[in-house]
């Protein structure tokens, strides 16, 4: 059964009316037509514009005679039917186009979800390339999973990063977890663990005078002195000094807030990040290092996380010093308050 019938002076195609228009065809055409896998039927709506014929659907389709001529005209009724093969192929239906953009479209899963996907993407999971899930059945998923370590599912990340989830501790504690952590339940709670996620930390910022290179280190540490004299590998007879500490209710949150900075500092202030080629072997880690200049930077940083943060004062020479004290709240040492450390000895 044809797709289309021939007026008198129209062309009627998939309920559509087109005007014929009494203009010879061109020869020429005709074979680059055919080359292309299309036959002309005639001219149509004004001189500018053809009917072709698909060789493979036998579907016709209003195309510029330039397009044809020129370029290589697509058949839109075959790549409509090749991309709701490959919907359901894997077990998907194509259910309309998206009207926003070309290369989406609108499919209903087999859980019966309609999602929103590329065409592509779709074609790509048809060959085996990878799976299309569903976003509402993939957090259900989530929180079944979390469920099972004794956590419940509470919402996006803070920050929305895409790899983590909000989850809520059966003590009511909530922290944002590693999706791919939470599955197999390597995580430990920040409110109640009696590890050093649910501990008290701190979050230091030390001076380190390398040879012609003083530079600055933010990172965390449940005993930053002992990190500074004894894990970070530091020659004796180098000068360094401990300028600020703050001493945080948990690992988890001195973690998180930690490596909050280190990305406000890789996105905004790039140039202040000493890469580890320079520094070498002089300090045994692989970043967390910047340029001496960077210290007001990191002080404001460390002055956000205070004023979003409750804080008490303490020792800073205890907090420098002793073991992480048990039932703190999070505390800052003043700008202005520095524990210096004399040169290391034997």
């Amino acid at each position: 059964m044809s797709d289309y019938t021939r007026l008198p002076s129209a062309f009627l195609i998939a309920g559509t009316s087109y005007p014929a228009v009494a203009l010879p065809l061109d020869p020429s055409w005709l074979a680059i037509a055919r080359s292309k896998g299309f036959d002309i039927l005639g001219r149509v709506v004004d001189r500018y514009r053809c009917v072709l014929r698909c060789h493979d659907c036998r579907t016709p389709a209003v195309v510029r005679i330039n397009v044809m001529r020129d370029h290589a005209p697509l058949c839109h009724a075959c790549i409509q039917r090749r991309r709701a093969a490959a919907a359901k192929a894997i077990g998907a239906e194509l259910i309309a186009a998206d009207a926003q953009h070309r290369h989406y479209g609108h499919f209903r899963l087999p859980c019966d979800h309609v999602v929103r996907r590329q065409y592509l993407r779709v074609e790509k999971a048809a060959a085996g390339g990878h799976a299309i899930d569903c976003p509402a059945c993939r957090e259900t998923r989530y929180g079944t999973e979390a469920q099972a370590f004794g956590w419940n599912l509470a919402g996006k990340a803070k920050g929305r990063r895409p790899g983590y989830r909000r989850y809520r501790h059966r003590c009511g504690h909530r922290q944002d977890v590693s999706i791919g952590n939470m599955a197999w339940g390597d995580t430990s709670c920040g409110g109640c663990a009696a590890n050093w996620a649910g501990k008290p930390s701190f979050i230091y910022l030390f001076r380190i005078d390398l040879p012609g290179l003083p530079v600055v280190k933010l990172g965390y540490s449940a005993r930053p002195a002992k990190r500074l004299r004894h894990q970070l590998g530091i020659a004796r007879g180098i000068k360094t000094e401990i300028l600020r500490v703050m001493l945080l209710p948990s690992g988890n949150v001195a973690v998180r807030e930690e490596s909050a900075c280190h990305r406000t500092m890789r996105e905004r202030h790039a140039g202040l990040i000493v890469p580890k080629a320079t520094f070498g072997d002089a300090i045994n880690t692989q970043g967390e290092i910047y340029h001496a200049a960077a210290l007001e930077v990191l002080h404001g940083l460390l002055d956000d996380v205070a004023l979003r943060l409750p804080q008490t004062d303490v020792d800073a020479t205890s907090c420098a010093t002793s073991s992480t004290p048990s039932g703190s709240t999070a505390v800052t040492s003043p700008r202005n308050l520095r524990r210096r450390m004399s040169t290391h000895r034997p």
